[in-house]
């Protein structure tokens, strides 16, 4: 769920999962990588099925203009 209460679990936060994206993202050398690579790595860190929390996430940070979508190379980039 997006909206917080107080029994929610913040480490399965948009907000906390939006920080994990860019730190993986400025990890990389030109600070892109592909969507699907991008799940992975996150999956892995929290060991478990997480796909709409993660597309809240890039749904969160592209509004907020932190990253792009390139449709044509499949990529998420950090925009500075």
């Amino acid at each position: 769920m997006i909206k917080p209460h107080k029994y929610m679990d913040l480490e399965f936060s948009v907000v906390n999962v939006s920080s994990l994206i860019i730190k993986e993202l400025k990890e990389t050398k030109d600070e892109k990588l592909k969507y699907h690579e991008l799940y992975k790595k996150i999956c892995n860190e929290f060991n478990e099925e997480i796909n709409e929390l993660f597309l809240d996430s890039l749904n969160f940070l592209f509004v907020l203009g932190v990253i792009g979508y390139k449709k044509e190379k499949d990529f998420v980039e950090l925009i500075r």
